[in-house]
């Protein structure tokens, strides 16, 4: 690992990556972390993810904290290689921020708000293929929640109040 600048001597050393997706990388995001965890070896990853939501009230409107990690794409049904303890060797956190929900959702959200009982979201379901619903400013929804993660995770990671976060990252 390089030197640390002296006016960096301060900070907890720290590793990002952003992997994107395999349809525009081809490299599955787990071989890509694996491969920094073997050459950096954190003590731990910090797994930051978009997620599908189970109800519409929760789309870009909650975030989920877990220490067992991540699979990405399982929520879209889209399952790749799992980010956790067993896969990559080092603890995994993750936060999740979900940004869509199935159709089928949306549709047993909004009859259930209008008053209809008994709503079968299987059946909705049925077997057609899922379409998935966003906001129509998730652009900027992203934009936002992005710096709250980024803030959140500075924070907890530096010896750092707002203040001086906000003065690093102007």
């Amino acid at each position: 690992i390089a030197a640390m600048p002296k006016h960096f001597a301060g900070f907890r050393p720290v590793a990002v990556q952003r992997t994107g997706v395999l349809g525009t990388t081809g490299v599955e995001s787990a071989e890509a972390v694996r491969g920094l965890v073997e050459q950096v070896q954190p003590s731990m990853v910090i797994a930051v993810d978009a997620l599908a939501s189970r109800r519409v009230g929760r789309v870009c409107a909650t975030v989920q904290l877990s220490d067992t990690g991540i699979i990405p794409g399982s929520g879209v049904g889209n399952h790749r290689a799992a980010l956790n303890q067993e896969t990559l060797g080092v603890p995994v956190v993750s936060i999740g921020i979900p940004t869509v929900v199935d159709a089928a959702t949306l549709a047993v959200d909004l009859l259930e708000e209008a008053g209809v009982e008994h709503v079968d979201g299987d059946k909705l379901r049925g077997n057609r293929q899922n379409m998935m619903v966003t906001p129509q400013d998730i652009d900027q929804q992203v934009r936002d929640l992005s710096k709250v993660v980024g803030y959140g995770i500075n924070w907890a990671l530096q010896d750092l109040e707002i203040e001086e976060i906000n003065a690093l990252l102007s």
